[in-house]
């Protein structure tokens, strides 16, 4: 195996501003074929080296990591059911809605909009969820995928009713602690994060944010919250590829990892799993070179994480591309469909198949 084309495709990005620094692990199952961190945490007001313990913002990948692992289990122990109306838990909410069930909050058919700026749209925090469901839905339930942070704030929120726990408390219950995940959290009061965006970008004096969540809507409502907010170091987040490279094994049961990495979108232009994304060939952010059925998620904030359906291979990605500004675009999406194909370059499995 040989991954010096891919490391490199790394640097490149780093040395031409794509983002500060970079970690990325290859594994299958319980091993690593190869990882490296490479660049800084943070760049402004003074560059800092990235480190094997610095955390970093996942960003949207916290819907994969948290908020869908939870509801998941939540599922396995008969606490949720998919077909669920979201009425059971919002009763007043308005009509067109009441078609609404939690397959379509975890697949993103609900028809609810994909972003709403809350923190702008005068409420209070606690009122986010009578906000998002005031607003019209861009389809009918079930016929179609939109991405949809508004859904996975509703699924959190939800999740939080079910287990009568806050979410952070929830999670780490169902996830962190029985994955070993001992760094992963919201809100960390740890320094030692990788920075990300300005905290307003019209306002450079109040400074980066760095250990606060990226995300506006996130930070809005108190930074634990079901479409982003946990910040996880390198290795832990390699104890989670692991995890999925081994389809659940200890974790979920066999039959739950098998429904939630099928396609349960047909005829939607887009392949969904339960919470997880899937590959089909055409432009998808894990690049070109991943089986059909490849499944994983990808953050903002420039995280991602993919597994091969047919090997099991996984491919991890943690950046913080947005430091100091989230203007680097498609040269940075450019860049990781890139270092993933050239993973794939570099990668012999005469040792093994699936893990």
């Amino acid at each position: 195996m040989n991954f010096t084309q891919a490391e490199a495709l790394l640097r490149q990005g780093i040395a031409e501003g794509l983002m500060p620094g970079a970690a990325y692990a290859v594994g299958q199952g319980e091993r690593v074929f190869a990882q490296g961190i490479f660049g800084n945490r943070q760049m402004i007001p003074e560059p800092l080296p990235l480190e094997e313990d610095t955390l970093f913002d996942l960003a949207s990948l916290s819907k994969l990591v948290g908020t869908t692992m939870a509801a998941l289990r939540s599922i396995e122990s008969g606490r949720l059911l998919l077909s669920d109306p979201i009425s059971r838990w919002f009763p007043d909410m308005p009509a067109d809605k009441s078609g609404i069930t939690l397959r379509h909050l975890l697949t993103h058919t609900s028809g609810i909009p994909a972003h709403l700026p809350l923190w702008q749209m005068g409420i209070r925090p606690e009122e986010y969820p009578s906000a998002i469901l005031s607003v019209p839905l861009r389809n009918p339930p079930g016929r179609e995928t939109e991405y949809s942070c508004m859904g996975f704030l509703l699924l959190g929120r939800i999740l939080e009713l079910v287990w009568e726990q806050p979410l952070d408390e929830l999670v780490s219950a169902l996830v962190f602690d029985p994955l070993g995940m001992a760094s992963a959290c919201y809100r960390p009061d740890s320094l030692n994060c990788a920075a990300t965006e300005y905290r307003d970008p019209a306002r450079p004096e109040l400074g980066i944010l760095c250990g606060e969540v990226h995300d506006e809507n996130a930070r809005f409502v108190g930074g634990a919250a079901g479409n982003a907010g946990i910040f996880c170091r390198f290795s832990d987040m390699i104890r989670f590829a692991s995890m999925l490279s081994g389809r659940g094994k200890g974790f979920l049961s066999e039959r739950m990892f098998r429904l939630a990495v099928q396609n349960v979108t047909p005829g939607c232009s887009e392949s969904r799993g339960l919470g997880f994304q899937l590959f089909t060939g055409a432009d998808c952010p894990c690049g070109d070179l991943f089986s059909s059925g490849s499944f994983g998620h990808t953050g903002f904030t420039g995280t991602s994480l993919y597994v091969d359906e047919e090997t099991g291979v996984y491919i991890l990605l943690l950046t913080n591309r947005v430091h100091p500004s989230r203007e680097n675009g498609g040269e940075f999406f450019r860049m990781r469909r890139a270092f993933q194909n050239a993973v794939w370059g570099g990668l012999s499995l005469e040792e093994g198949g699936r893990a």
